[in-house]
């Protein structure tokens, strides 16, 4: 594994074969990341469109995920930095994963590492908060169960879990509103947090807009509510993003009145098309880059999908994956992006 001395090494290397050349030709003299993103928000002329991107790092500490971070920004040269959120969701002390209570934050050390992070970059760019939704977080609680812990790392094994979640659902609906009540009630407090803190917005990960976590209908019984009251309490920030970890054409619609500033999905896992989401949205689109299989892109190819995703969008637009990028990711795959942005 590589440490993070030979992560910031490796990465200055990488950086140093990038040659600044001009790839959007406004006219726009060069903006500060801030004023980048202000603008593209707007819909207003930019001299690049902002770009950002991001993996998990998963470090035990606090100190050790802020620095991480702030290295790859520095690395990378970020418009955004998205402080991911590896913390785990407290579990029940009882021996039902769904009898929990709220507590004034989940993600005690989320919570540090955006202190850190706010402090280390000094005004430099936005940073935002990472966040499951309530259905994410309830099922990774339920996985969490004992009697999961033989099954094998499969999708079929996955599936199965899903599938017996979606029968709790219907069999204990008291019991799953009673985790989503206090995992929402939890999250709130959390957000209130971490606005305080001076987070310019969360990226909340929905991951049940598709049909085998439920029917349409399943969302709007069991999931929807919840969800809704997350964003009613980001709807004051400018950079919280409405992340359709999964999507179907089916969901599209559900989210409209979710008041989310900014909303993203994976084209490359979909099958939709910024177009096509752009019919739907009129708010700033974040996106449009092959997560999936990034290592394998070059600067041209990223150039070339962040290009046409732009002329999908519109003036408000964000250069982005459609969700993280590979884990071990080499410093010189990760600096194709911003080759690609023309930095």
């Amino acid at each position: 594994m590589m440490n993070r001395r030979n992560f910031l090494s490796s990465a200055a290397a990488a950086a140093s074969t990038v040659v600044a050349r001009p790839l959007w030709g406004t006219g726009t003299s060069k903006l500060s990341h801030q004023e980048r993103v202000d603008r593209a928000l707007r819909g207003q002329e930019v001299d690049r469109p902002p770009f950002t991107f991001y993996h998990h790092y998963k470090r035990p500490t606090a100190q050790q995920e802020a620095d991480e971070h702030l290295a790859f920004h520095r690395a990378y040269n970020t418009d955004i930095v998205k402080v991911m959120n590896d913390f785990d969701y407290p579990k029940s002390t009882t021996d039902k994963w769904y009898e929990l209570k709220p507590v004034d934050s989940p993600y005690p050390g989320q919570l540090a590492t955006l202190q850190r992070v706010r402090d280390g970059l000094d005004g430099d760019a936005y940073f935002i908060d990472t966040l499951y939704g309530p259905y994410m977080t309830a099922m990774i609680l339920y996985q969490s169960q004992a009697r999961f812990a033989s099954l094998p790392k499969s999708d079929e094994a996955k599936d199965e879990q899903i599938k017996s979640l979606r029968e709790f659902q219907q069999q204990n609906p008291e019991g799953w509103h009673r985790a989503l009540e206090a995992i929402t009630q939890s999250t709130l407090n959390h957000i209130r947090h971490a606005k305080a803190i001076g987070a310019s917005g969360t990226l909340v990960s929905v991951f049940n807009a598709e049909s085998k976590f439920g029917s349409v209908e399943d969302y709007q019984k069991y999931t929807r509510p919840y969800d809704q009251r997350v964003f009613q309490a980001l709807a004051d920030t400018p950079l919280t993003v409405l992340h359709l970890h999964y999507l179907e054409r089916a969901y599209i619609d559900l989210f409209k009145d979710f008041r989310a500033p900014i909303i993203q999905h994976s084209v490359k896992t979909s099958g939709i098309s910024i177009a096509e989401m752009r019919q739907h949205y009129t708010q700033p689109i974040l996106g449009g880059v092959d997560e999936i299989d990034f290592r394998k892109l070059t600067a041209a190819d990223i150039g070339r999908q962040w290009t046409a995703a732009r002329e999908q969008a519109g003036a408000k637009y964000i250069a982005a994956p459609g969700c993280s990028v590979p884990d071990d990711s080499t410093p010189a795959e990760l600096a194709h992006f911003p080759q690609a942005m023309g930095i």
